[in-house]
Formats: structure tokens, sequence, C-alpha cells
């Protein structure tokens, strides 16, 4: 399996058939290709133009907007559809958009919108949603609870990550690049090494030929991000 390939497959799928359990990978896998297009444009040639994988940004970020307005979906899937919307900004910078996703934020993080935040959960993707919070508001307090979640899976997660589904691992580490990319504190320098043996280990158990378009979105993410950190 390789990303060209994958990618010409992604491509001709619209993006409303995929379930909202893949617009995760979808989205970072994009982000991934998008960021290898720009820094090489003779890629575009493989990848398409820059302003076509814009635009399936957008329509994913579309997507992603919907679900958060749904009164449905279950909190921790509300949390990381919210932090994917907010990162579509730093690629398809629409108002819009982003006005949902910060809304959606302190509804979650703030409800009773009195200045005080709660976290309802912590996971990558509210790891995600906060550091955010943060590159937009310039709110502290997000930086130092994201920075707790983070400190919280050095300590005791990582450790264990042999024992961990490695999808999970994954978005852990994808939070923690995040983390270090935004909060800009490099407290140690980012394992790209832990991420393409992490990614190698999700491709290895993920079957893309029994068409789940989850594992198709997840194998895109994965195999766009290795791509990218090759380049770099």
């Amino acid at each position: 399996m390789n990303l060209n390939d994958l990618y010409k497959k992604v491509s001709a799928i619209p993006i409303g058939d995929f379930p909202p359990s893949a617009l995760s990978g979808l989205l970072h896998g994009y982000i991934s290709v998008y960021s290898i297009v720009r820094v090489n444009p003779w890629l575009e040639d493989v990848y398409g133009s820059q302003w076509d994988i814009h635009e399936r940004i957008r329509e994913i970020a579309g997507e992603l907007a919907d679900l958060i307005k749904d009164p449905a979906v279950a909190l921790e899937d509300r949390v990381g559809y919210v932090a994917d919307l907010m990162e579509t900004y730093l690629t398809y910078s629409d108002m819009d958009f982003l006005d949902i996703a910060l809304d959606a934020a302190y509804g979650i993080i703030s409800p009773e919108r009195n200045g005080e935040i709660v976290l309802p959960c912590r996971t990558p993707e509210m790891c995600r949603l906060l550091c955010s919070c943060y590159y937009f508001t310039g709110e502290e307090e997000c930086a130092k609870l994201a920075k707790d979640i983070i400190m919280e899976w050095e300590n005791c997660v990582q450790k264990a990550t042999r024992d961990l589904e490695q999808l999970n691992v994954w978005k852990w580490l994808q939070a923690e690049e995040f983390y270090e990319n935004i909060i800009e504190e490099k407290r140690q320098e980012m394992q790209l090494g832990d991420m393409n043996l992490v990614g190698n280990n999700l491709l290895a158990g993920l079957k893309i030929e029994e068409l789940d378009l989850r594992s198709v979105s997840s194998c895109f993410d994965v195999l766009a991000t290795k791509e990218y950190i090759n380049l770099k």
C-alpha cells in the first residue's frame, strides 16, 4: 500500500460518504498532503493543486460544523469534532467555521460561561481543543491544562503503549506534536521515529481491502503523515 494509490482512492469518494468516525483521519491526511504540496509544489502533479486539497478540507469542515450542532452527538465525540474544526482554520481560514468551533469549545470547557474552565474529559482530542483555544484567544489557562494532559500522557500512558490500541497511541502522538507546535514549549524533541513505528504497526492492523471507510481514512492519515515526516 502506498500513499499515491490510496490518495486516488480517497479523492474519488465524496466526503459525505465517510462516516463521522472517519473525518478526523481524513482531515489530518489532507492537512499533511497540503503541507507536502505547499513545500514541494512540483508534487501537485501527483496530489493535485493546493486549491483542490483546500476544497476537500473545506468540505470536511462543513461536515464537522454540522456534527457540532447536532445535540445527539456524544460529548467526547463532540470534543474531537470541535478540535478538528478549529484545526481546519489553520489551513482553511473561514471565520464562520472558527466562530462555530470556538463557541462550541467554550460551551464544553466553560458551560457556565463564567470564565472558569472545567474539563469533562482528558483525551488527546481535548488536548488539541485546548491548544487551539490558546492559539486563538491567548488564554493561558488553556495552555496550562493542555500541558497537564500531555504530562499525564508522558508520565503514565506512554509507559504502557504496548498494551494500548495503536490508533489510540497515534492520536496521543498527534496531540503531543500539535501541543509542541502551538504552545511552543519544547520540553523534548518530538519523537518522529515513534510516529513512524506506531504508524507502521497501525497500518499492519488495518484491512483496507475490506473497504471500511474508517480504516481507509486512518491509513490515509498515517501514510500522509509518514510521507510528510520523510520529506521534512
